[in-house]
């Protein structure tokens, strides 16, 4: 029921002040996710003034094809122009690699091989390393960060055990599992494909 996502959404943005940070990749989940808070902070504005921030990233690699550049920074404008409009606390960035972690640094200065399925060696130095280190800088900033992220139970057994690893039994939040002060929320952990498809 989407009015119960909506409650637990707007409950858990009222329930303290930890920032949240989303992850955004432009793809079915984390743009279903970035709808939801939307939404719900848009009904939640109706009746009070928002003051806690959201903080919406989105990692650059440096090596994506310049139609999904575009697209991820039209869309990031967007929000943030709407969110503005609308007198909501959204904001969006976009975060990159260090320079000494790009890929052609890496492939040409370094002499690493092409990534491939079992060596992935690009996935966290040009992507999940540039948000761990915002999200860290807001951990300094306010103590605690809440992390929303796109993760569905559905998607696969090993992030169903992943989730549930994390899952304090009866609680919205799980800790990350290797940043201080950071908190996981799934808002569309309990949605399969087709709800993701249908709400979008």
């Amino acid at each position: 029921n989407l009015n119960e996502v909506y409650q637990e959404i707007e409950q858990l943005y009222l329930e303290d002040e930890r920032p949240w940070v989303i992850g955004y990749s432009g793809g079915k989940d984390s743009t279903a996710v970035v709808q939801l808070i939307f939404s719900t902070l848009e009904r939640l504005s109706e009746k009070q003034k928002l003051t806690k921030p959201i903080y919406v990233i989105s990692s650059d690699t440096l090596v994506e094809t310049p139609l999904i550049i575009d697209y991820i920074s039209n869309t990031l404008r967007m929000i943030e122009e709407s969110a503005k409009v609308k007198g909501l606390p959204i904001t969006t960035h976009k975060v990159k690699p260090l320079i000494d972690q790009t890929f052609w640094v890496n492939m040409i200065g370094r002499g690493y091989p092409a990534p491939r399925q079992k060596f992935r060696w690009c996935t966290d130095r040009m992507k999940i390393d540039p948000a761990n280190r915002f999200i860290l800088e807001k951990v300094s900033e306010f103590g605690e960060v809440i992390m929303v992220l796109g993760v569905r139970s559905t998607e696969s057994s090993s992030r169903a055990q992943t989730m549930s690893k994390h899952t304090v039994q009866g609680r919205l939040l799980s800790r990350h599992s290797s940043l201080p002060n950071a908190y996981v929320y799934a808002p569309i952990r309990d949605f399969t494909t087709d709800d993701v498809w249908t709400y979008l």
